[in-house]
Formats: C-alpha cells, structure tokens, sequence
C-alpha cells in the first residue's frame, strides 16, 4: 500500500511498510496470524524444470510489476536494475540481453513487434522486440506499476496517479488521457489494461473499471465494482489492483473489498457477482473464474454464473499470486518463491516447486507447453507437465 498525498517517492517505501504493520496488527500485544506451514503434498503430476535464468537484480519488498511477456517464441523479461533480456521459449537460449541504467517497474507489454516498459522515475520506453534497439523514451511524469497494452498503434499505460494514457507506438507522443480521481490510501499496485479489440479495459484505485476507445480515450462504459464503506480509510480501500482478464466477449475482474464480477465488453453490461475481496487479481478461461482472494484462499467459479465450485485455503497468508490455467491444472505463486499445482476439477495439491529465492509477485504466463515465472529476485524459469510413462 502507499499513501498518495503528494508525499516524496522515497517515503513510499516507509509508509507500505507502516500501512503493512498497521493492517497486520490489531493492537500492540497481539500478533499478526503467520502464513500457513507448507504440508507435504502426495505429488502426482510430473513436473520438469526446462529451463532458468537470472535476468538481472532483484526486486524484494517493492511489489513491482515486473512479468514475462512472449511472441510465441521467444520469452522478454526485464529487471529493476535496468536489465532486458529475450530467450528462446523452448530452449532459453539468450537471443538478445542489453541494459538500460533504468529502474524498471512494469513491464514488458508486447504488441506489433514492440516491448513496453514503465520505470519508477516515471519514464516508458520502447524497444524493438527483434533486436532490443530503443525506438524512443518519453518521461510520463508518474511510476508505472502495471504492464503497459499495445493495440492499434497505440500503447496505454496505467500510472500510480489515476491516469490512463495513451501513447502514438510510433514515437511516445500523447494520444489522449483518462483521469479518475485518487484515493487519499491505496494499495500498491495497479490492473494492467487489457485490449479487446478496437477498446482497452482499464481498473482504478477509486473501484471503478471501465472501456475506452484505443482511437482517442472515450469512453464506452464505465461501473464501479466497490463502493469506499467503513469509518477508517484502510476500512474504505477499494483498489482493482490486479485482478482483470478478457476471455472471448466478456471482462472479468475484481476489487480489494469489492466484488467479482462478469461484464459483457461491448456493452458494460453486468452478466453476474460475486461479493469477494481480493489483492492478487483472477484468471479465467473458457469454463471458469479462479480468483486469489484477500486472505490468499484459491477459488474456482463457474464462468457463466458466478457459483463457487471448489476452495483451496491451505495457502493462507502465503501472499499467493494470481491463478493460472495450465492444462489440467492452476498455477500460483507465494512470497517464498514456490509454485504451486491445483487440480482444475477440485483444486487439491497435485505438484510444488521452488522456482525462485523469494518472493513471486506476478502470475505465471503460459506459452505453448510451458508456464514461465518470474521471481523478485530476477530469476525467470520454465517448466513442463511430462506426459506419464505407459
């Protein structure tokens, strides 16, 4: 969390750290609830590492938005020390690596051959996704915490001071801008925006979510998902801090105190909710919603109405990641640098491994017959469900 009171950058990490132990703790004498022990699970898919590197420093405690992107065959990964690097999918082969001297904090987002990338100077910069060769750098006045979009020739960020922005692809200029207003608490973090088709969707810290023209920034619709209630102002958060997916014509996303929610994208129209609180975000595919929600408990909910189907709580507190779909199975991640195998059909334990020395921020990314992660301390790995022996 961070308090957005036009404070200094350098006291942000200070007041997560207060807000953190103010949340934590009820009172003076009583201490916060640890994160569940891990139990040994009976493990019964055959997962294989097929590949790991270190792409550059790390990252811990700054809850950046750093996550791998892909073009189907290569994987782009950036660090916080300023480091780009493109891998072979496959074989993780180094394609390309350069180094920026830029504190990256977002990114990369991937779209018409470019990579998008947010620093918490405040600066985007892209490059060309081919060789690494910087297109151009423009400085955007706020920290980028989320994954930039790329679609039609533009590309749209989403900055720690309640603007959406779009930017020409060819040259950084500004297209247009959206701004909601800022909460005086939120959470540190922001819902990277998704395009669909000729519209990007966007959440904000005030609760609200919202589509607009990739052309000029109108507006197609725009809901709030939660309402500010309670008499404090940590009482009051409503962020959509990560929690935001497209699967065919319909959004799904969901809020810290708020709800999860189904929205047809053309219309802005509510198709079902759920009350839930979540920090982590959600995933969908065809059949199902998977949300972690606020206390880190992994559910599965039918796509097309909304009910709860099954319920993981033996990683609570364990500030779990996002859910991702993987064959027959959901992937997530903890602040221990583990992963961890669901059962799609009842979300018992089917695998764990430990992918990185530290804490896992961002939700894995498939490609192909891989899932790839990338750890806070730099480390991105791939890995693979092997087919069993007959």
């Amino acid at each position: 969390m961070s308090i957005r009171r036009r404070i200094p950058s350098t006291w942000l990490l200070a007041t997560l750290a207060l807000v953190t132990f103010v949340l934590g703790c009820t009172s003076k004498k009583e201490k916060a609830e640890p994160p569940a022990k891990l139990v040994e699970i009976k493990r019964t898919l055959d997962v294989h590492k097929v590949w790991s590197h270190k792409v550059g420093g790390g990252s811990e405690r700054l809850r950046l938005g750093l996550r791998p992107a892909s073009d189907g065959a290569r994987i782009f990964a950036g660090s916080v020390d300023g480091r780009i690097a493109s891998f072979d999918a496959t074989t993780g082969k180094e394609v390309w690596g350069i180094k920026t001297n830029l504190p990256l904090s977002a990114g990369p987002g991937y779209g018409d051959g470019l990579l998008a990338f947010g620093t918490s100077d405040g600066d985007l910069i892209a490059l060309d996704a081919a060789n690494g060769m910087e297109r151009w750098r423009q400085p955007i006045g706020s920290e980028v915490l989320a994954s930039p979009a790329i679609g039609a020739g533009v590309i749209v960020v989403r900055t720690v001071d309640g603007r959406l922005r779009g930017f020409a692809e060819r040259d950084g200029g500004t297209v247009w801008t959206v701004e909601q207003n800022l909460p005086n608490i939120t959470l540190r973090g922001n819902s990277p925006p998704r395009v669909a088709g000729n519209v990007v969707v966007a959440g904000f810290n005030n609760g609200r979510v919202g589509a607009y023209e990739l052309a000029n920034g109108d507006q197609a619709w725009e809901i709030a998902i939660a309402n500010p209630q309670g008499r404090t102002e940590l009482e009051r958060l409503v962020d959509v801090s990560q929690g935001l997916q497209i699967v065919a014509t319909e959004v799904y996303v969901v809020g810290y105190h708020g709800r999860v929610v189904g929205i047809d994208v053309a219309t802005g129209v509510v198709l079902w909710q759920q009350e839930m609180s979540s920090y982590s975000g959600l995933s969908a595919d065809f059949t199902t919603v998977y949300v972690t929600n606020d206390v880190d408990a992994v559910i599965a909910l039918d796509r097309r109405a909304g009910a709860q189907t099954w319920r993981q709580e033996a990683l609570r507190l364990r500030d779990v990641t996002a859910p991702t779909r993987f064959g027959s199975t959901v992937v997530v991640g903890d602040y221990d640098g583990y992963l961890h195998w669901l059962d799609t059909g009842d979300g018992h334990f089917v695998a764990r491994e430990h992918a990185a020395k530290g804490r896992i921020t961002a939700a894995p990314l498939v490609v192909g017959e891989n899932i790839f992660v990338q750890g806070d301390d730099g480390t991105v790995a791939a890995y693979t469900i092997r087919a069993p022996k007959t």
